[in-house]
């Protein structure tokens, strides 16, 4: 009930980017958990090796932190339920609708488990601009392998 009301007090614009997040991680949450990754990986963006650089914009864009927390804020209050990629993705997807240029990124790790087998982890993160904006905390010691970029039409050269 407490979650309800601190909703309702919210500004409209806070509600309506909650909403959006909600549906964008729902969406994804039904994609990475229905369908192979061969069916909707085109939508996430031009796919590029890993070790492409990141799209770079002139400076940061405001809007991009309030939807890093939004999303990170949702999946807190589901328990952490939610995976890295679909995070990642909603992300990703909320950032291309306001044409802000981002670049999403899968990478592995191979670590020793104790019973000294190879193990091998995977995680997504967002970079933005100069840096990572969303998964970043656990990021740094991935090695990226792929990388799908959505630049807006202005950053690639194609203004109107």
């Amino acid at each position: 009930m407490k979650t309800l009301r601190r909703f309702i007090a919210l500004p409209w614009a806070r509600k309506r980017l909650y909403l959006e997040a909600s549906v964008w991680l729902l969406l994804s949450w039904g994609l990475v958990r229905g369908l192979p990754f061969r069916f909707w990986s085109p939508w996430l963006g031009e796919q590029r090796p890993g070790d492409a650089d990141p799209v770079a914009e002139e400076g940061e864009d405001p809007r991009v932190a309030p939807i890093c927390r939004c999303i990170e804020s949702i999946n807190a209050r589901l328990g952490g339920r939610l995976t890295c990629l679909m995070l990642a993705m909603a992300a990703h997807w909320m950032l291309r609708r306001r044409r802000i240029a981002s670049s999403l990124v899968l990478g592995t790790l191979a670590e020793r488990a104790p019973d000294q087998r190879m193990k091998l982890k995977a995680h997504a993160w967002i970079c933005h601009g100069s840096g990572v904006v969303l998964g970043g905390e656990t990021g740094e010691a991935y090695s990226p392998i792929s990388c799908f970029v959505h630049a807006n039409p202005v950053a690639r050269g194609h203004a109107r």
